[in-house]
Order: C-alpha cells, then sequence, then structure tokens
C-alpha cells in the first residue's frame, strides 16, 4: 500500500466502523419499534432507510476525507523524489504548486521549497570552497616535486639522502592524487569526468611501491596476487586515490603479519591481518572522521569516507568485512569504466 493513501483507507475504515456500530444501534432501536408497533414492513423500511443513509454519509466523509488529503498526498509525492545530497525543488516552486494545494500544505510547500533551496546553495559552497583549496594546494605541491627532481640530479647525495628523498616524492605524488580527488569530488554530478584507458595493474603496482617503504617500516609482508589484467575507462588518479587510501588504513592498523592485494577480473581486493573491526565499528567505518581503535590514533579518518564517496562517483562500490582480532578485508568493485580484460 503506498504510504500517500494509508490515511485516506484509515479514514475510510474509521467512517465504516462507525457506520456499523450506527446500523448495529438501529437494528436494535427498530426492532424495540417493532415489539411496540406489531408492523414488521414499516420497520423494515426504516432499516433500509437507515442503512442507505448510513452508507450515503459514509462515501460522502470518504470523498471529502480524499479531498482533504489530497494535497498531502500530492506534497508527500514530490518529497519522495528528493535526491538526499541535491534535492531537486523546482516542483515545489510558488508557480507550479497545484491550485488544489492550498492552506497549510501550500505554507508547507513553500517553506519546504524554501529549505531545499538554502540546502542547494550550500552545497554549492562546499563544492566551490573543495574546489578552490584543492587548486591553491597545487602550487606547494609543484613546488616540493620540482625542488626533489633537482635535489636528486645531485650525485653527491649519500643513499640514505635518496630514500628520503623517495619518501618525499611518494607522499607528494599521494597529495596530488589526493588534491585531484577532492576536484573530482566538488565537480558538478552532471559534469562529465575526464576519462582515458589505463590496466589496472600498472596503478596497483604504482600505489605498492608507494606504500612499500611503510609496510617494510613496520616488518610486515607485501603480497600481490593477479588472477587477471583488467583495463578502465575511468580518471586516470581515482583508483589510485582509492587503493591508497585502503592500503595506508591496512598498514596503520596492522601491527604484523601481511598486506595482500589481489587484482581478479572485475575487482581489486586489500586483505590485512591487522586489529579488525567489531559490527558496529564496521557500521561506521565510513563516517567521515571516525577512526576504529584508539590504539592507532594516526590519520584524519578521512581516508575511508573519501574513498567510498570516489566509488560512489566512478560507479565502484566499495565493499568492507572484518572480523576483530583477525583482519580488514576491503574490495573496489569495477561496477562501470571496463575498456577490456
Amino acid at each position: 500500500m503506498p504510504a500517500t493513501s494509508r490515511p485516506i483507507r484509515i479514514a475510510f475504515l474509521l467512517q465504516v466502523v462507525i457506520a456499523s456500530l450506527v446500523v448495529v444501534l438501529c437494528i436494535l432501536g427498530l426492532a424495540a419499534a417493532r415489539e411496540r408497533l406489531g408492523d414488521p414492513a414499516a420497520t423494515l423500511g426504516a432499516v433500509a432507510i437507515a442503512v442507505l443513509a448510513i452508507a450515503g454519509a459514509s462515501w460522502l466523509a470518504y470523498r471529502a476525507t480524499r479531498r482533504a488529503l489530497a494535497p498531502i498526498s500530492w506534497l508527500l509525492r514530490e518529497v519522495a523524489r528528493w535526491d538526499p545530497q541535491r534535492p531537486d525543488v523546482r516542483a515545489l516552486s510558488p508557480e507550479l504548486i497545484p491550485g488544489q494545494v492550498c492552506g497549510p500544505a501550500r505554507q508547507l510547500a513553500e517553506a519546504l521549497h524554501a529549505l531545499g533551496e538554502r540546502v542547494d546553495a550550500y552545497i554549492a559552497r562546499e563544492r566551490d570552497f573543495t574546489r578552490d583549496a584543492s587548486h591553491e594546494l597545487r602550487t606547494p605541491l609543484t613546488v616540493i616535486r620540482v625542488a626533489t627532481d633537482l635535489i636528486e640530479g645531485d650525485h653527491g647525495l649519500s643513499e640514505r639522502s635518496r630514500r628520503s628523498l623517495a619518501r618525499i616524492r611518494a607522499a607528494n605524488s599521494g597529495m596530488e592524487s589526493l588534491m585531484d580527488a577532492l576536484l573530482v569530488l566538488a565537480r558538478d554530478q552532471g559534469v562529465a569526468l575526464e576519462t582515458e584507458d589505463f590496466a589496472v595493474r600498472e596503478v596497483v603496482e604504482a600505489e605498492l611501491e608507494r606504500i612499500r617503504p611503510l609496510v617494510e617500516g613496520k616488518g610486515l609482508q607485501l603480497h600481490l596476487q593477479m588472477d587477471a589484467e583488467p583495463e578502465l575507462h575511468a580518471h586516470p588518479r581515482v583508483l589510485g586515490v582509492m587503493l591508497g587510501n585502503l592500503l595506508g588504513n591496512a598498514v596503520r592498523f596492522t601491527d604484523n603479519g601481511r598486506i595482500s592485494v589481489r587484482l581478479a577480473a572485475d575487482r581489486v581486493e586489500v586483505t590485512d591481518t591487522g586489529i579488525g573491526m567489531d559490527a558496529a565499528s564496521l557500521a561506521r567505518a565510513f563516517e567521515p572522521f571516525w577512526r576504529a581503535g584508539i590504539e592507532h590514533p594516526a590519520g584524519a579518518g578521512l581516508g575511508l569516507s573519501i574513498a567510498q564517496r570516489l566509488g560512489q562517483r566512478c560507479g565502484w562500490p566499495l565493499q568492507l568485512s572484518s572480523t576483530p582480532g583477525t583482519g580488514t578485508r576491503a574490495t573496489i568493485v569495477f561496477g562501470t569504466g571496463f575498456a577490456g580484460g
């Protein structure tokens, strides 16, 4: 039963119940009259008239109730079509509201229209800020990258200095990818992303090399399993940011054991032997700024949230499964964007 028709059905049922009670009372009253007057035909006629009158009254009450609830039903249907992330309030514009929507229902529609416009303006401001901030951060990152390239050209550098420079370069590359990801998220949903064909294997291997110093610094094992070598047609850096965030989380919450990456035809999986999460933590894992385990305070708690939103933007669902004390598995499913395999 549609939610919008439920109040009408309830009102009608109440009218039927009341009418039935009235009929019973009429029959009892007419039965008593029959005993007094002794005229069965007159009694039956009176009963028929009473039943028809009650049925007519019930029908009129139903029609009146339906007419009274029609504006609310229309409003519920319009609001049910809204996208929670960006409500379309054009149908609730004062000039587009149907004439039968009047009184409190019209006032409510106009209030919802005003609220939706404020929400839309707020989302636009947040999107603009994210885009502008990402552009501003690109300048110092570019300076760091160029300076690193120049320093690496010095043949007198020690091996230790070169390893440090490699870490700086990897971190800078990760930040540049993150800026690209933020620009993707800041872009309007209706605007197509820049896409190109790329081999998923190359992205996976690049992210593994970037994270390798952190893995080796904790004494962990890093394993790659290649079951397939798919290609995607998508934004070039989105997958790298998603995978980098998953690998960073795996390293952060794993103190011993291994981190495994498996590349299949339609997905890439990151599995660790870390602390894991219980059901309550797993339910909150994608919340911004939420972190599992106070004994692992590193990180801002944005990695999984950003990865999930990027996956939603590109049609790649991000799935999590975890067991406390055993580890966590994160899976990026390539729902769209296949270029071949």
